[in-house]
């Protein structure tokens, strides 16, 4: 009887359409698909997070609109969290079965540093230092990151529906691994999907995040046929990232494992497996890897465009980024509280040096606040009693948030769309894990019966 309830909504969903939008096909499967995203977000949630995981890295993007400066564009999640909001809302009003704002060790930073980017931006386009639609646009992004987050600590209420949610994570990893080998064996350069070539921090962050993640895993959970799969995974996930040719990614990976490496209970073992893999890294090591080390300390350029550190002429592109922080500590006191506005000034490759200029100073400190925020929400999700592969999820989790500040020192890494959605994903499942302890430590106590978390 179900499969004829779901085909009268597929049937009635494409007439619908036809009806709305007349006979231009993309625009009635846009507007079908909306429409099924809708009833699926309504009827299911479960099912709705589960389609939004796999959007993250597997949807293309659509140009909607360009300035002089850059492109604005948008993509099939986006168009999913929109209409889950909508799907949300309903639900919430009708069977009032989830709140609308949970409350979060995280709610006050994220208020705080979505009202300064706001206001910088609105500053910024009466003064006309930026354009009113790329401010708009690149200022939702930020919402849209913190939307998903609330949406998860929304809909997750129990462990099995965590554990699920980091299951289709790893899926997901595994899939973009595969492409990206793919990648590797026709010798193209590697890239997330639909994604330009170009954007090689992109998917080195997105790597670093989710290996840092499987690497936790795999360090804590019993289970043998999950550790031999997050073994192949890990694997996968190493020769991609060499071939990224992302020195950020290298360098944030390098971070990723000493933090495992201070979290891991038998270290013995994990310093074991390192000094081998130390060993026999360089024997595999593709030419591209040696050719970009080698380009970074050795290019033949103008000499006025590079800086020299300890006798080494670093490459244009690294001497950029050092020009550019130079640059921004030069030029924002110009407007030091409330900065440029999202997108005011020129392109920045650094996260925090780009919420300088762009917010000012009330901006770098909400975003380090925010920053601090999860961080001490990680810690505090890593001494409560939760299943081993749970744990493994948190503290691989914590150590990719160290490898991502790393990274963010050369990237805007937590405003690329491939990268902060998972973060954000995974910090609204840390979240969970938190209030789930502490609903538990609260009926306990109500019961005359108060106990301690462990400590694991």
């Amino acid at each position: 009887m179900r499969n004829v309830y779901l085909a009268i909504a597929i049937v009635g969903t494409f007439l619908l359409s036809y009806f709305i939008v007349g006979r231009e096909m993309n625009s009635i499967l846009l507007v079908a698909g909306m429409i099924l995203i809708f009833l699926v977000c309504f009827f299911s949630v479960k099912l709705s997070l589960i389609l939004l995981i796999f959007s993250m890295l597997l949807s293309p993007e659509i140009v909607v609109g360009a300035t002089v400066k850059r492109a604005i564009t948008a993509r099939i999640e986006d168009i999913l969290l929109f209409t889950m909001t909508l799907g949300w809302l309903l639900r919430m009003a009708i069977f009032k079965d989830i709140g609308f704002m949970l409350k979060t060790p995280l709610n006050r930073p994220i208020a705080v540093y979505t009202c300064i980017a706001i206001l910088s931006t609105t500053l910024g386009v009466f003064r006309g230092n930026v354009h009113p639609a790329a401010g708009f646009f690149f200022t939702l992004k930020i919402v849209e990151y913190f939307f998903l987050f609330n949406v998860v600590i929304n809909y997750v209420q129990t462990q099995k529906e965590v554990e699920n949610l980091l299951t289709m994570l790893l899926i997901v990893s595994g899939i973009i691994c595969l492409y990206g080998l793919f990648m590797v064996a026709s010798g193209g350069s590697v890239s997330p999907p639909f994604e330009a070539s170009g954007e090689r921090n992109s998917l080195s962050g997105y790597l670093v995040l989710m290996g840092s993640v499987a690497a936790g895993v795999l360090l804590n959970t019993r289970v043998g046929l999950e550790k031999a799969l997050l073994g192949v995974l890990l694997a996968m996930i190493v020769v991609v990232l060499l071939f990224s040719i992302s020195r950020s990614g290298w360098v944030a990976s390098i971070v990723s494992t000493f933090v495992l490496f201070f979290c891991a209970k038998r270290k013995n073992t994990f310093v074991f497996v390192l000094i081998m893999a130390l060993c026999t890294l360089p024997l595999f090591l593709p030419s591209v890897v040696h050719e970009r080390i080698h380009f970074t300390f050795h290019q033949v350029g103008n000499p006025m465009e590079q800086i020299r550190i300890f006798g080494f002429r670093l490459d244009t592109s690294t001497s950029a980024r050092i020009f550019a922080a130079r640059e921004v500590l030069r030029t924002f006191i110009n407007h030091p509280f409330l900065g440029y506005g999202m997108t005011g000034f020129f392109f920045i490759d650094g996260q925090f040096f780009r919420v300088l200029m762009e917010f000012g100073i009330l901006g770098l400190a909400s975003f380090l606040w925010l920053l601090t925020s999860v961080h001490n929400s990680i810690r505090h999700a890593m001494t409560v009693e939760i299943s081993p592969r749970l744990r493994g999820m948190v503290v691989g989790y914590y150590a990719g948030f160290w490898a991502l500040i790393a990274h963010a020192f050369t990237a805007n890494t937590f405003i690329i769309v491939r990268i902060s959605e998972p973060f954000w994903c995974l910090a609204g499942l840390t979240v969970v894990l938190l209030s789930m302890k502490h609903s538990e430590l609260a009926i306990a106590d109500a019961m005359g019966n108060r106990v301690s978390p462990l400590v694991a």
